[in-house]
C-alpha cells in the first residue's frame, strides 16, 4: 500500500496491491490481522488518529476507503494441490508475501512469477531453513543475487536478536543437542543445515545401552509403566507389550529428565489371539506395583483396550499419538504426538538416560536406527508416515514405538510402593500433574 499512484501506457492507475499468502493460510493470516488491529488501536489513540478514517480492516481485507478493490491488502491460497486466487491479477504497484515459503510447492511460485510482471512488482518470501530444494531454498542459493540471481536473500540469526534472552539460547541449545544439531541451525541460527541425517539414531547409539548399568538407582521412586503395540492394524505384523521403570517428568532441559530401563519384552508374538494375549498383559501387570498400562488405541487398540478393562485391570490409559501435543511448548517443536515421543526416546538414547534389556536385540537396533523424520515449513519435526516406511522397505518398528511412548508427554506414572521405592514418590505423582497443565 506504498504506492498511490502510477501513469504509464498512456494511462493513470492509482493505488497498489498486496497479497498475503501461506500454505496453512488461516493461521498465518489471523497472527498478521492481530497485529494491524493492534496497531490501528494504538493509532486511534495517538496523534495521528486522523488517519483511521482513512482505511478500512474487514476479517479477509484491508483497504483505503473509496478504493476498495484497487488499493488494499488481501489474502492468496498457497496450501498443496489449491489453485493460486492471484492468477491473472496485476498492477503497477503490487507486493505479494509467502511466509512457511519452504511449504509452498514451486507450482505456486510458477504462477506468482507469471503475476509479477511489472517493474515495480515486489516478492517477499520467509520461512526456515527446513527443505534442500524448492523456491526457498534456490532463492538463498542458485537463484540469489550473489550467483547471478534476483533474489536477494536475507538470515536473521536469533543469536544476534534483542528478543532472543540468552536463557532462551542456552535452553534452545540443550534441547537441540548443541549448535550443531540440524534442529539449531534451522530454528536458531537460520541456516540450512549443510547435513541432514534421514534418521533420529544410529545403530551404534542404541547397541551400547543395551545390557548397560541401570539408571534408575536402588531405592529411586520410581514407576512402572507397561506399553502395547497391537497387532493387526495398518502395517503391523506384531503384538509388542514391553515393561519400563521410569522416573522423572521433563526432557532434557528440564531439571528432572525422564530416565527409563526397559526391564523386558514379556509380548512379543504375531498371533491374532487377543483375548490370550490380553490375559497375559493382565497376569503380568499385576506382579507390578501401581503399574499404569499405555495402549495404543489405532487400528484394533481399541477393541484390545477394552479386552484389558474387561478383564479389570486398572489404570489402562488409551494413546492415539496422532493427535497434536497438549503442551504449548511440544506444540511448537513437533507436528504430533508421535514425532514428541520419538524425538525425545532418541534424546534419551543420546543422553544415556535409558537402557535396554537383552531381549529381541536385532529387532531392537534394527527398528531403533530406521526412523526416517524431516522438518516442516515450521521447523516442527515430522516422523514419517508408516505407509511411507513401508514404501521404502522399512518395517513397522512395533517395538521400537513401544519404547518411544515412554517418553510421550501424556505419560504419566504413579509412584511404585514396593520396598525399595521412596516415600517421596507422591511428590513425584504430584508434581508430573502440576508440569503436564504448566504450559497448557
Amino acid at each position: 500500500m506504498c504506492y498511490p499512484y502510477a501513469v504509464y501506457d498512456g494511462k493513470l492507475e492509482i493505488g497498489s496491491n498486496t497479497y498475503i499468502g501461506a500454505p496453512n493460510l488461516q493461521q498465518v493470516a489471523d497472527g498478521v490481522w492481530k497485529e494491524m488491529q493492534d496497531s490501528k488501536i494504538a493509532m486511534a489513540n495517538g496523534p495521528h488518529s486522523w488517519l483511521c478514517d482513512y482505511f478500512v480492516i474487514t476479517k479477509t481485507r484491508v483497504y483505503v476507503t473509496g478504493f476498495e478493490e484497487q488499493w488494499f491488502v488481501g489474502r492468496v491460497a498457497l496450501a498443496k494441490g489449491q489453485s493460486v486466487g492471484i492468477a491473472g491479477k496485476h498492477r503497477w504497484a503490487q507486493l505479494i508475501i509467502v511466509d512457511e515459503a519452504a511449504g509452498v510447492s514451486d507450482d505456486h511460485f510458477d504462477v506468482i512469477d507469471g503475476t509479477q510482471t511489472q517493474p515495480c512488482n515486489r516478492t517477499l518470501i520467509a520461512s526456515q531453513g527446513v527443505r534442500s530444494s524448492g523456491r526457498h531454498h534456490a532463492s538463498h542459493h542458485k537463484l540469489s543475487a550473489r550467483n547471478g540471481g534476483s533474489w536477494h536473500s536475507l538470515r536473521f540469526n536469533s543469536e544476534r536478536s534483542p528478543f532472543a534472552t540468552t536463557k532462551w539460547l542456552k535452553e534452545r541449545e540443550k534441547e537441540s543437542g548443541g549448535r550443531d544439531s540440524v534442529e539449531y541451525q534451522i530454528r536458531v541460527l537460520g541456516l540450512f543445515p549443510e547435513q541432514s541425517e534421514r534418521f533420529l539414531l544410529g545403530r551404534s547409539q542404541v547397541e551400547k545401552l543395551v545390557g548397560a548399568e541401570r539408571t534408575i538407582s536402588a531405592g529411586e521412586p520410581y514407576g512402572n509403566l507397561f506399553i502395547i503395540d497391537v497387532a493387526a492394524g495398518v502395517f503391523r505384523d506384531k503384538t509388542v507389550g514391553t515393561y519400563a521403570r521410569v522416573i522423572g517428568n521433563g526432557d532434557r532441559i528440564d531439571a528432572d529428565p525422564r530416565r527409563v530401563d526397559i526391564m523386558e519384552v514379556p509380548i512379543f508374538s504375531n498371533a491374532l489371539d487377543w483375548q490370550h494375549i490380553a490375559g497375559e498383559v493382565f497376569h503380568y501387570t499385576q506382579r507390578l506395583s501401581n503399574c499404569t498400562i499405555l495402549v495404543d488405541v489405532g487400528g484394533q487398540g481399541i477393541q484390545f483396550a477394552k479386552m484389558l478393562e474387561n478383564l479389570g485391570c486398572p489404570n489402562v490409559v488409551k494413546i492415539n499419538w496422532g493427535n497434536p501435543c497438549f503442551k504449548k511448548k511440544n506444540k511448537d517443536r513437533f507436528f504430533n504426538l508421535r514425532a514428541q515421543c520419538s524425538v525425545l526416546a532418541a534424546e534419551a538414547v543420546k543422553d544415556a538416560r535409558i537402557t535396554f534389556s537383552n531381549q529381541h536385540v536385532q529387532d531392537l537396533l534394527d527398528q531403533a536406527s530406521k526412523i526416517p523424520y524431516f522438518f516442516d515449513e515450521k521447523a516442527r519435526y515430522h516422523i514419517e508416515p508408516k505407509e511411507k516406511m513401508k514404501e521404502e522397505g522399512i518395517p513397522s518398528p512395533d517395538l521400537w514405538d513401544t519404547v518411544c511412548m515412554v517418553f510421550l508427554e501424556n505419560a504419566h506414572y504413579i509412584g511404585s510402593d514396593d520396598d525399595h521405592a521412596s516415600p517421596s514418590s507422591l511428590d513425584a505423582a504430584r508434581k508430573a500433574a502440576e508440569d503436564a497443565f504448566a504450559d497448557a
